[in-house]
């Protein structure tokens, strides 16, 4: 008898926590427009390369946050991370930006969330954006290091997040 309650009770556990990690990836994945990642080279990331999203904007009504993600190991060499941004709207119109982006603490801590030694780190460049033309937008970023060849970034994401 004993066993059969314990095997009841990891059922339900199990079923619990299937469901809680369904509900956790709906609420995550809602809200997002646009959500892409382009791989960097195994060998580094040049200064003279670019990464290049292009987002189909449809709906101008609502407002956005835009957010880079940065997907980097454990063995990136810095505290900090600098990126060159621009915006090119549908008319042909290019806007720039410079972010720095914390990746580790004072201590070393890494600030993203991740597992083993790959974490990503989503920072905020545009918060409550207006798209004010349908049409596509293309944003260019580029690592802004010292570096020529900067190694332990392996992937950058461009997400566009409705605001609810």
């Amino acid at each position: 008898m004993d066993k059969i309650l314990i095997r009841k009770h990891l059922i339900a556990i199990s079923n619990s926590l299937i469901l809680i990690t369904l509900l956790l990836t709906i609420s995550c994945s809602r809200g997002s427009y646009y959500s892409h990642y382009q791989s960097i080279p195994d060998t580094g990331w040049n200064k003279d390369s670019v990464v290049r999203f292009q987002v189909d904007v449809t709906n101008t009504a609502d407002r956005f946050n835009l957010l880079v993600n940065v997907r980097h190991a454990s063995n990136y060499p810095y505290q900090n991370f600098w990126l060159f941004i621009s915006e090119t709207t549908p008319e042909g119109k290019t806007t720039q930006d410079t972010i720095e982006c914390y990746l580790a603490d004072n201590r070393g801590k890494w600030l993203g969330s991740g597992l083993s030694s790959i974490y990503t780190m989503p920072v905020l460049f545009q918060q409550n954006s207006v798209f004010k033309k349908a049409g596509k937008y293309t944003f260019a970023i580029r690592h802004g290091m010292r570096d020529d060849l900067l190694n332990g970034i392996s992937d950058i994401g461009l997400e566009v997040e409705q605001i609810h």
